[in-house]
């Protein structure tokens, strides 16, 4: 299979943007839907300077090229779907565009703990190729094989990168990787003018922007609103291959009229100011984008305990921190805000003020462009 590098617009000549310092970045992704690690990953590349020529690669079309879409002059290919270990095909096709690329670093983004894991290995098996890992969640298909290529292409990694520092604990311990091998850079988020469409009825509404998946506990949000009763609200806007399970749940506990599903679209961001509450019920997470979106848009947020999500909520200042899959905890936090005005206001102010301050994207971007500089003088 030949691959064929193609620009995302039609400035000629914007690919070879470079200085002589400049950094050849090829940038890898195996996820099919826009999820956070996907988001943060996009804003990232929209703001690498003008040295960094970036190239997105991975097996699925619309999501490499909405990637590479972000930044002027950035390319992309379409490589293979590696199936499992017996697809060495697809991990030679993918080995070769590698090789063919000849980037100075590429970056490898996860979405799990076990994802990009044979793509990694292709890379490993080329003389010379840094590579830098950059995991947003802890969670992912284990088995004996990818617990030992876990070790393998961490080991062997220029550089193993985190979302957060409870975050890096947590994968270190369940890869049973090394204390303190982890390095951690906090993800951002740009801050942006919304405009949100008026509000339509009386109901407290909690939102969520989430990915339809077992981790993002979509059912556990849907339990909480049918534990609360009539007067609350859950819009979630996502989609995934949970869907279905999500449907049959609502009709069983026949809250068809207060839960409504809603696909992704690009404005999504427009209808944080018409949450009164952001609810994040996950069972697994890093340092979850949408809340810092909901933050900067003033809106309290209510989460489980999940990763580094203390590193991104005070407790009791910008929203309020239950244990991991507590319906009736989510449902009396919940309740708490709705019944308590004035401190929801508070909440609110605070946390539009720490989310401005506290996650800036560009200084995320910089330390990454610090860490693929010192990648590209170590090789």
């Amino acid at each position: 299979m030949s691959h064929t590098w193609i620009a995302s617009d039609a400035v000629n000549g914007a690919i070879e943007r470079r200085t002589e310092a400049g950094v050849h970045l090829g940038i890898y992704t195996d996820a099919h839907v826009r999820g956070g690690a996907e988001s943060a990953l996009a804003n990232f590349i929209e703001r690498y300077s003008d040295d960094v020529m970036v190239t997105v690669m991975g097996p699925d079309e619309e999501l490499v090229r909405w990637l590479a879409a972000h930044r002027r002059g950035a390319r992309y290919s379409v490589l293979p779907e590696i199936a499992d270990r017996r697809d060495l095909a697809a991990m030679r096709a993918t080995r070769r565009a590698f090789r063919n690329l000849g980037a100075d670093v590429i970056h490898f983004n996860l979405s799990t703990m076990s994802s990009c894991q044979w793509a990694i290995l292709a890379a490993l098996t080329i003389p010379g190729q840094p590579y830098v890992v950059l995991e947003h969640s802890p969670v992912g298909t284990w088995s004996p094989m990818s617990q030992r290529l876990k070790h393998l292409t961490s080991a062997r990694a220029a550089a193993h990168v985190t979302v957060g520092h409870a975050a890096a604990r947590n994968i270190e311990a369940l890869g049973g990787l090394p204390d303190g091998s982890i390095e951690v850079i906090h993800s951002g988020v740009p801050v942006v003018e919304l405009d949100p469409p008026e509000r339509s009825g009386s109901e407290f509404t909690l939102g969520m922007l989430a990915r339809h998946d077992p981790a993002k506990g979509v059912d556990i949000a849907i339990r909480t609103v049918a534990e609360l009763g009539e007067g609350y609200r859950l819009v979630v806007l996502g989609d995934g291959p949970q869907t279905p399970e999500l449907v049959d749940l609502i009709e069983e506990l026949g809250v068809g009229d207060r839960v409504e599903l809603r696909p992704y679209a690009p404005d999504a961001r427009n209808l944080y100011p018409t949450f009164d509450v952001y609810l994040l019920p996950s069972r697994f997470e890093a340092f979850p984008v949408t809340v810092q979106e909901a933050m900067q848009a003033g809106v309290p947020v209510v989460a489980t305990e999940v990763g580094s999500i203390r590193e991104a909520i005070d407790d009791e200042e910008t929203g309020l921190i239950v244990p991991v899959g507590d319906v009736a905890a989510l449902a009396t936090a919940v309740a708490r805000l709705r019944d308590d005005p004035e401190l929801r206001g508070a909440m609110a102010r605070r946390a539009a003020e720490v989310g401005r301050a506290r996650f800036d994207v560009d200084e995320a971007v910089r330390s990454w462009e610090d860490l693929y500089r010192r990648v590209v003088n170590e090789a």
